[in-house]
């Protein structure tokens, strides 16, 4: 590690917090670090700031920083926070920047958070803020976003005075953390529910056994992560046999993907090309808002009918006290089908879509194959949301459906469409998706190469629909 001190960039609504951005570069001074203050106020200049606003502006090629100044809050907000993303990256780009710290409140959060996330994975960020009890989720977005409550949204007093000097410090001794990755083996990422666990597990295993490490995402919003870190070249192959998120997303719940990101779910692998799996696991529910938060509209279609009720009852199924589970129609599976066929058509990598038929999660599956270690234990009827066809009881309806749809969605030529005759939840079905995997990563994937994988893989022509 060179002596080098660490630019910390101490950036805010310098207008109206200027002592306490001032008192920010003080501390990072003291503790070591060599302070760089960036003004990003929305109705002023200041003249101590190392980087003015009107040169934060000028990256997003605004001249006249009154028109900012003089414009609705909302806006402001949005010119001045992605002007300063653009500033922060150049900074970063020219050396000028190893880590970064704010005080605001709610405006100046919102602000400084478009910088934030801006930046890479690893580059210390630190929010101070008093809004830190609220929902911070629009401010984290997907990214490592430090946020710490100062007790105070200005003033320097004997309790922020402490605070406040603690996470000057904090962010000067993680600027000077190495940037070593603690691991030369590639990384592969598998996305998970509670609900798909045992499979995600196998899969995690098979790869650490092939020399591999392998990230976990749980999809409730955090999918955003892999995309960007797919993007960022970090992670090169993936089993996303669990996109939950995208159900979560047509509900508008909590734990979609976070609004504030600017990505799309199931995009990166294809347009980046690494090899990809593909399953529809956790499609069959959604990890809805507690039931305090319910739609009254999604309440109707239980007591209707048009969504399965938990057990008989016009209720549908508590997960915890912050998750119910929603149940998706068969419109709306067909609504995830299209989505998901317009991504993976414009792959640009190995890409196969494995559906398993006998059901998608625990959740998802009948009473007779129901046990503890498969997540819905025997002695308590069905799986809350498995709903059988009609024709093929042993499938879910879902399942036939997201068959027949894909069949005709996909393209042939880039997609290998593979129906197998398993749950989710069987070891088989992750020993097929590992297998399917190992080739792409070995160079051995072809189209059509697991029609004979074994008697389980489903021909289409084989069934009526």
């Amino acid at each position: 590690m060179d002596n080098k001190r660490p630019v910390i960039v101490c950036t805010g609504m310098c207008n109206t917090k200027g002592n306490e951005i001032r008192f920010l570069a003080e501390r990072v001074r003291m503790f070591g670090g060599e302070p760089l203050i960036m003004d990003l106020s929305l109705g002023a200049s200041v003249a101590f700031a190392d980087i003015a606003v009107e040169d934060v502006l000028q990256e997003s090629g605004i001249t006249q920083a009154s028109d900012v100044f003089t414009a609705p809050r909302s806006e402001a907000i949005e010119i001045v926070g992605k002007a300063g993303a653009r500033m922060a990256l150049k900074l970063l780009d020219e050396g000028r920047l190893d880590g970064i710290i704010s005080w605001a409140g709610s405006v100046g959060t919102t602000t400084v958070t478009h910088v934030m996330r801006a930046l890479p994975f690893g580059i210390p960020k630190i929010m101070l803020t008093d809004m830190a009890s609220a929902d911070v989720s629009m401010w984290l977005g997907n990214k490592d976003i430090f946020i710490a409550s100062p007790t105070a949204e200005q003033g320097i007093n004997k309790v922020t005075h402490r605070i406040v000097s603690n996470a000057c410090a904090a962010v000067v001794a993680m600027a000077q953390v190495p940037n070593e990755s603690g691991s030369t083996r590639p990384l592969a990422a598998v996305t998970s529910y509670g609900t798909t666990t045992p499979t995600q597990i196998h899969v995690t295993d098979f790869f650490d056994k092939h020399g591999w490490d392998c990230a976990t995402f749980h999809a409730v919003g955090v999918g955003a992560t892999m995309e960007d870190l797919i993007r960022s070249g970090d992670i090169t192959a993936v089993v996303d046999m669990t996109p939950g998120e995208l159900t979560n997303n047509m509900y508008n719940s909590f734990y979609g993907t976070p609004k504030s990101w600017g990505g799309e779910r199931m995009s990166a692998a294809s347009d980046i090309g690494i090899p990809q799996v593909v399953a529809p696991g956790g499609l069959d529910q959604a990890a809805y808002n507690g039931m305090a938060q319910f739609n009254p509209e999604y309440l109707e279609d239980f007591r209707t009918g048009k969504r399965r009720g938990f057990h008989g009852t016009d209720k549908p199924y508590v997960h915890n006290e912050g998750v119910t589970i929603m149940v998706p129609t068969l419109e709306e599976i067909a609504a995830l089908s299209d989505y998901m066929a317009g991504k993976l058509n414009k792959t640009n990598g190995p890409t196969a879509f494995v559906i398993p038929m006998r059901g998608w999660s625990a959740y998802d599956q009948p009473e007779s194959t129901a046990t503890r270690e498969r997540g819905w234990a025997k002695g308590n009827g069905d799986g809350p949301v498995w709903e059988p066809d009609e024709q093929y009881p042993n499938w879910s309806r879902r399942a036939t459906l997201m068959w027949k749809l894909m069949k005709e969605l996909l393209d042939p030529s880039k997609v290998d469409l593979i129906a197998t005759d398993y749950h989710i939840l069987d070891p088989e079905f992750a020993d097929l998706m590992e297998t399917i995997v190992w080739d792409m990563i070995s160079d051995r994937w072809e189209i059509g190469r697991y029609d004979s994988y074994s008697d389980r893989i489903l021909a289409y022509g084989d069934y009526e629909h």
